[in-house]
């Protein structure tokens, strides 16, 4: 079965599709960009825009019945490539062991300096613990 997942602490859609996914025990979650539940944007320093991200995939993981140390794939969109070294900082600080596979490229982004998405793993609720 395929459940949509969405979090009203979570940034809104911008467009016609789900903030997340959820297929059997895999939640894949859209690209989030620096914004808050009203939908506006957040943070002035790269740093800040990384963190809001973070916080609206932690919020769409928590909607699931996961989290973030449960993410097996990460995806991130960098405005400018010179952000990377500042974005495996905020990886560092908000993740943990083992970390998620993931890929950084340089993009286009429209007013913001990052957006990611990711795939989580969802345990069974004994498994949560």
């Amino acid at each position: 079965m395929i459940e949509a997942v969405a979090s009203p602490s979570g940034a809104p859609p911008a467009g016609p599709y789900s903030p997340a996914v959820r297929v059997g025990d895999l939640l894949f979650v859209s690209g989030q960009g620096p914004f808050d539940a009203a939908g506006e944007r957040c943070g002035q320093t790269f740093a800040e825009q990384a963190h809001a991200v973070f916080d609206n995939l932690a919020a769409l993981a928590a909607a699931a019945g996961t989290g973030l140390d449960r993410a097996v794939r990460l995806g991130a969109y960098l405005s400018d490539h010179g952000h990377f070294g500042e974005w495996n900082r905020v990886c560092a600080a908000r993740l943990s062991a083992p970390y998620p596979a993931r890929t950084t490229v340089p993009v286009a982004l429209p007013g913001f300096d990052i957006e990611a998405d990711a795939v989580f793993w969802i345990p069974e609720p004994e498994e949560r613990a």
